[in-house]
């Protein structure tokens, strides 16, 4: 089901779009704003795939408010609607990435056409995160992990390099919205948490590992609800990730059991203590690899592996591959 949300001031129109959309299959009218600000609103309370609106609303100006919410939900597709063409505007929504300017009125066949093309674009995204959605759903962070490494892959084999950054930046959003309670503004603080920089963009190993960093955040998040002391608990992982660490030191900083820890862990990431540990520690592996000059002896030292060669054998556990074949193919 396409879920559309109207803007518009006008109630006849209302009526007049209500009465089309009704009459359109897969199709659901999910709100009707007059404001820009209840427009924000019911964007992120009802998440809706296309967004239509009037031009020109008294002193608000449909182009603006369509392009805040481009750039805070680049997978909703925006359409203009006005009563005459104006080149100026035309040229304004082109810019503001507003995907058609159209000029009323709007048939129910031309209506049908739109959503039945959203709808192909939508199923297809789907299709594209579902697995990895489905991880983070089911609490497997091992998984999550592996289905990264594909979705990425599928990003930058598959799509327009165009299409990199929206691609990337819907995922972001929709992972942050697996979070329970989670709102605009604070979606939008963990995006400043975590910006998708030129320099993450150019390596398809340092945007997975960006992807990666972001799973974890919706991971600790959903954990910390139910049992706030594993803040602390992920929060010394992350401090000391170039040190070796027990489940001893870590269960009494903490001031649980090893027992209680292990479980809680089991529960929320479907794998042990340890696991996680080598798990962040590969990602930071795979982050120097990419982008320094050091060799894997100095990065398994400096993780806190005593051992290049018991790194080696870790790494591969994890990986299916030794870190120089990694090396070798991410070069």
């Amino acid at each position: 089901m396409i879920k559309i949300l109207l803007i518009e001031q006008e109630y006849l129109f209302q009526e007049t779009f209500r009465k089309l959309i009704d009459k359109v299959e897969n199709c659901q009218l999910v709100g009707v704003a007059e404001t820009g600000i209840d427009a924000m609103k019911m964007v992120n309370t009802f998440h809706p795939q296309i967004v239509f609106s009037e031009v020109l609303m008294g002193r608000e100006n449909g182009i603006d408010i369509c392009g805040e919410i481009k750039n805070s939900y680049p997978d909703i597709t925006t359409f203009i609607l006005s009563n005459y063409r104006n080149m100026n505007l035309m040229n304004k929504a082109i810019t503001a990435g507003i995907d058609n300017y159209l000029l009323k009125p709007i048939t129910r066949q031309r209506l049908a056409e739109l959503c039945a093309r959203d709808e192909h674009q939508t199923v297809e995204e789907d299709d594209h995160l579902k697995s990895l959605l489905q991880s983070v759903e089911d609490r497997n962070y091992k998984e999550s992990y592996d289905i990264s490494k594909d979705f990425i892959r599928h990003i930058y084999d598959d799509l327009d390099s165009s299409l990199y950054r929206d691609s990337l930046k819907v995922t972001a959003s929709k992972l942050f919205y697996m979070i329970p309670g989670m709102d605009y503004a604070q979606k939008k603080h963990y995006l400043q948490k975590y910006p998708l920089t030129s320099k993450i963009m150019s390596n398809r190993v340092l945007c997975y590992c960006w992807l990666i960093q972001i799973i974890t955040e919706v991971y600790r998040q959903i954990c910390v609800m139910k049992y706030s002391f594993m803040n602390k608990v992920l929060q010394y992982i992350e401090n000391n990730i170039n040190e070796e660490i027990s489940l001893t030191e870590l269960a009494d900083d903490a001031g649980v059991s090893n027992g209680y820890l292990s479980r809680i862990f089991k529960k929320y990431y479907q794998i042990s203590v340890v696991d996680y540990i080598h798990l962040r520690k590969i990602l930071s592996a795979k982050r120097y690899m990419v982008s320094s000059e050091m060799n894997i002896s100095d990065i398994s030292f400096l993780l806190g592996y005593s051992d290049a060669g018991y790194f080696s054998k870790i790494f591969k556990k994890y990986e299916k591959l030794k870190p120089s074949a990694f090396m070798e193919v991410s070069g």
